[in-house]
């Protein structure tokens, strides 16, 4: 009798998770949390029919914002992203795009980096084949053009606020990719609202984040709606730049600028004049100090003219003297 009060004393102790079946979605009834204290790691896989209620009937992963059908699915990977370490997502997440990019057909694609994997354009071209990326993690590296603070909304996880963070990555062509997450970091949320007190436009480079694709996921755009590929994110990084940006640096940057513009300005200005100085004392030193028509060409008319005055006077005439040398006639 008491061995069987043991035994039932040591099953009623038994984690949850343990006695459900392990995994996140595994087993039926509610889903599976992690035990306070529990020396296990959470894992990142989920299992596949976790996202089942996502697809709509005919199979496809287009639908507009959160359907009742998939909000419980919603919430679960939420709560589940935000307990799973974060850095086994981003390794599982590398896993799954090495693999993606093995299985390109452009030798090009294939010598890349792992961050530059275009994820957006892979991810669009097998949209129609659901079980290539449904549920898989993955991650997103770009600028983030939006960020929207709500409420979640009812749920059985406790989680009271989400984000939506528009992050628009090299290979999207200008189209989003909606992350919803739980957090987001403090001094990025202050970046954004610091550039719209500005009358800004929300830029921020350096922003990355690991998830769970989910959907493609509905909104209205100017024309129509459109779609853009929705991932349940952890936390987000962002390299956050140097105090000493552009716009610290900036006046120094015109100044130098400046400087250099200016100093072959005011050396072609003196040279020009230099130049014009020189050719004003050239024509100055080529002018003669006085004029013979103005001064001693009027006094050789003066006395010219007085000494035929004088000879008219005294009736006489002018003789002259025969050269035996060639004249000239004036």
């Amino acid at each position: 009798m008491l061995r069987l009060v043991i035994a039932a004393a040591v099953l009623g102790g038994l984690p949850a998770q343990v006695r459900g079946g392990g995994g996140v979605g595994g087993g039926g009834g509610e889903p599976a949390q992690e035990v306070s204290g529990s020396s296990e790691p959470l894992s990142v896989k989920i299992e596949p029919g976790v996202f089942r209620p996502v697809l709509v009937p005919d199979g496809s992963l287009v639908s507009r914002g959160i359907r009742a059908s998939e909000a419980e699915a919603y919430y679960l990977v939420l709560d589940h992203v935000r307990r799973v370490d974060p850095g086994e997502l981003d390794r599982a997440a590398t896993e799954f795009l090495v693999g993606r990019r093995r299985a390109s057909r452009n030798p090009a694609t294939r010598r890349l980096p792992i961050e530059e994997f275009p994820v957006f354009v892979d991810l669009y071209n097998n949209v129609d084949k659901p079980e290539i990326y449904l549920g898989k993690p993955i991650t997103l590296r770009g600028h983030v053009r939006r960020v929207v603070k709500m409420p979640a909304g009812e749920n059985a996880y406790g989680i009271k606020q989400l984000y939506e963070v528009w992050l628009f990555t090299s290979d999207g062509q200008q189209h989003p990719v909606v992350l919803v997450t739980t957090s987001v970091p403090a001094g990025l949320l202050e970046e954004a609202g610091r550039l719209k007190a500005e009358n800004r436009p929300v830029v921020i480079n350096g922003v990355s984040g690991s998830g769970y694709f989910f959907k493609m996921y509905g909104y209205p755009a100017a024309d129509a709606y459109r779609f853009a590929p929705l991932v349940l994110a952890g936390s987000l990084e962002w390299s956050q730049p140097p105090e000493q940006g552009l716009e610290k640096s900036l006046p120094a940057v015109l100044a130098v600028g400046l400087i250099v513009f200016s100093l072959p300005m005011g050396w072609f200005v003196w040279k020009n004049r230099r130049e014009d100085r020189r050719r004003r004392t050239s024509r100055t030193a080529s002018v003669p100090q006085t004029f013979e028509w103005t001064d001693e060409g009027s006094e050789r008319g003066s006395e010219a003219s007085s000494e035929r005055d004088r000879e008219s006077d005294s009736g006489g005439g002018v003789e002259f003297e025969q050269s035996d040398g060639p004249t000239e006639e004036i």
